[in-house]
């Protein structure tokens, strides 16, 4: 017998695949992969609908790519392994995509046209903050937009002008607009999504000195 430690892609397969886990990432990514930091292991994970597949490797078709820990992985193990996720462990889960998914759709040119920019009522530096329902320190990033095109980096820089606070709920339900936007690629459905996120920030922020 092999004293070698499972992979984390074989650690991930073997997470049960119940219709709530497969729901729960639907419309968030096509394909994404994933690099573990400490041992370099590279694979690919797909969603296509209907379930969750895996792949050595990093497809050059994927999404976005996900550095994790070997600490994250076993995370995201014990908050999946029962097929469910509750608040705790979607906090788990989403913290750890929270950054990799917001640099990846912000790539996209026309979120830096000035039409879709004014639609939406973007501002130029926004603090984000990924808020942890069980009371602890949330997960941050900071957004700006400088010399036509947006930075995303982890944790609190600058003086912001708006200041968002998501749940991981809010936080996927982000994702799934403008992944589905992204997908599209239409100026019609990016107006709509502007339109949208006008109104849907409303709920999850606070403009600073207002």
């Amino acid at each position: 017998m092999s004293n070698e430690p499972q992979s984390a892609m074989a650690r991930w397969q073997a997470i049960l695949q119940t219709p709530a886990l497969v729901a729960y990432f639907r419309g968030v990514f096509n394909q994404i992969g994933i690099q573990v930091v400490e041992t370099g292991e590279q694979f690919t994970v797909a969603h296509t609908g209907e379930q969750i597949t895996f792949a050595p490797a990093i497809h050059s078709t994927v999404d976005f790519v996900v550095p994790v820990t070997v600490a994250q992985v076993q995370n995201l193990v014990n908050a999946a392994s029962d097929g469910q996720i509750d608040a705790d462990e979607a906090w788990q889960i989403v913290q750890v995509l929270f950054t990799p998914m917001t640099k990846a759709t912000l790539q996209t040119p026309v979120l830096a046209d000035p039409l879709i920019q004014k639609l939406a009522g973007v501002e130029d530096l926004l603090h984000i903050y990924l808020l942890n329902p069980s009371g602890g320190e949330a997960a941050t990033h900071t957004l700006t937009f400088a010399k036509g095109q947006w930075q995303v980096t982890p944790g609190l820089h600058g003086t912001p002008r708006r200041i968002y606070r998501l749940t991981p709920e809010q936080a996927l339900l982000y994702q799934r607009r403008i992944f589905q936007a992204a997908q599209q690629n239409a100026l019609w459905t990016w107006c709509q999504f502007a339109l949208w996120y006008r109104q849907w920030r409303q709920t999850v922020s606070t403009p600073v000195g207002a």
